[in-house]
């Protein structure tokens, strides 16, 4: 059964979940993607019954039990590893022998099998959550919660964790729900992708939906589109300060666009191709990133070209070199509307 967040309102001293509209399909992994103080916790807590809405309806949770993983795991300090697990058995009409039973499998499941007898203050950031979801699982819980589970850990660690969450998702086909501010752990993660800002449902999607076709500037900037510009678009012209790009679009007198940088083509020579915007211009900065290249071709618009540092190499690019930026009007996103974004934890 799926899970639906029907025009939810939920007023929070001065922030307000607004109309929360959010369906999640039963064994979805679905992620809740947003900044900083954008309502992405309340909104969780409202999945699993730790918050009433003030209106609308939330259905398809009544009678599931639901796991709840904090970013700041909420292990109980005077227990160790093993007693932190065990802990929601303790409440069920099971004898030591099935309770050690199920510890000692989900631990091992879990990589944690040595910490057992150790004390909460011993555990690493990442042995740290590994148990708090190992309390979790053993409990055999119908929907998964997770509230930013990486966010203390290292990079390493970081992909260790989404490695384990896949894997775990696909063995119990259970529905889980991640929030993270993280697009990378996003894109890994989800089926389904939902963007709050300031309380809102501003998008939702696939990774693909959502990272290719962001619904408003503000979406494609927090999705770190590096190049949104404003201008004006009349005959399925943008125009900026002179330069005229190609776009589908309606007339808008205020309009911006959005270009990835990995969506666009950058040559010594003319491109000899289909696509309709082709533009020559002169470098002007250079940055050396870990995973390539930018380059930020002024074509009286500047424009951030990320490439290889292969083709970096090859052509030879320095300040001052003239080069073609050429990319499809199908790489274009075009808005008509804007949104805001605000800070603070919620």
């Amino acid at each position: 059964m799926e899970i639906r967040l029907n025009n939810v309102n939920k007023k929070l001293g001065d922030f307000h979940l607004k109309n929360l509209n959010i369906t999640i399909s039963e064994g979805e992994y679905f992620v809740l993607l947003g900044p900083s103080g954008s309502g992405k916790t309340k909104t969780i807590e409202l999945i699993a019954g730790l918050l009433n809405p003030d209106s609308g309806s939330i259905s398809g949770v009544e009678g599931k039990q639901t796991g709840l993983i904090y970013q700041d795991y909420m292990l109980f300090p005077h227990l160790n590893v093993y007693e932190n697990i065990a802990y929601g058995l303790r409440f069920r009409d099971l004898r030591k022998d099935e309770i050690r039973k199920k510890v000692e499998n989900v631990s091992e499941e879990f990589g944690i099998s040595h910490l057992l007898h150790k004390k909460i203050e011993m555990l690493s950031g990442g042995e740290k959550q590994r148990t708090a979801i190992a309390r979790a699982t053993i409990l055999s819980p119908d929907i998964y919660i997770f509230d930013e589970p990486t966010s203390a850990l290292d990079r390493t660690l970081k992909e260790m964790t989404r490695s384990l969450f896949r894997k775990f998702h696909k063995r119990t086909g259970k529905t889980f729900i991640h929030v993270t501010h993280d697009f990378e752990e996003a894109i890994s993660l989800a089926d389904k992708i939902g963007i709050i800002f300031n309380g809102e449902i501003v998008q939702t999607g696939t990774p693909d939906e959502i990272f290719k076709c962001p619904a408003s500037k503000t979406v494609a900037d927090f999705l770190g589109f590096k190049n949104v510009i404003k201008g004006e678009v009349k005959n399925g012209i943008f125009n900026s300060d002179g330069v005229n790009i190609a776009v589908n679009g309606e007339d808008s007198s205020l309009t911006y666009i959005a270009v990835r940088s990995d969506d666009i083509l950058l040559s010594e020579k003319e491109i000899e191709s289909s696509a309709r915007n082709s533009f020559i211009g002169e470098v002007t900065d250079i940055y050396k990133r870990s995973s390539g290249v930018e380059v930020i071709v002024d074509v009286g618009l500047p424009f951030i070209v990320e490439i290889t540092r292969k083709s970096f190499d090859d052509m030879s690019i320095k300040e001052g070199s003239r080069l073609w930026v050429t990319f499809k009007v199908s790489s274009v996103r075009v808005f008509s509307h804007d949104t805001d974004i605000h800070d603070g934890d919620r």
